[in-house]
């Protein structure tokens, strides 16, 4: 993208023109590839949940490879620590908009109520767990 923005403006501007993008158009990049993918995972968790409860049907075994290839590209991308955090509300968070889920950071004591993905996000952020 930022090529075909320079390409545009070469005629204008000249060739020693610089374009960068907007810290915050970069932020809001991975904030929604960041709720894409733990909602995706999520959802992949959920469905074979419900296929063991509902027909019985395990497919721990068959799934369980996948799921250390993600949480292994997962931690390399956000770090351990973000991870427990991102691991916890894929696996042990039933439906955070029915009960309280809350974070508390270690170092001051303060909680931080989840109820969505976003909101998992900006506290990872804020707690600066991410790598």
């Amino acid at each position: 993208m930022k090529d075909r923005i320079k390409k545009s403006l070469l005629p204008i501007a000249g060739s020693n023109i610089q374009v960068s993008e907007n810290p915050k158009s970069i932020e809001k990049k991975k904030k929604n590839k960041f709720t894409q993918l733990v909602n995706a995972i999520k959802g992949v968790n959920d469905r074979a949940n419900e296929l063991t409860e509902e027909y019985g049907i395990n497919m721990f075994y068959y799934e369980d490879s996948h799921y250390q290839i993600i949480e292994t590209l997962l931690e390399e991308l956000y770090g351990y620590a973000a991870c427990k955090v991102i691991f916890w509300w894929v696996y042990d968070v039933e439906d955070p908009k029915k009960q309280d889920y809350k974070i508390q950071d270690e170092k001051t004591g303060k909680e931080y109520s989840i109820k969505t993905t976003i909101q998992l996000y900006n506290v990872l952020k804020k707690l600066k767990l991410f790598k």
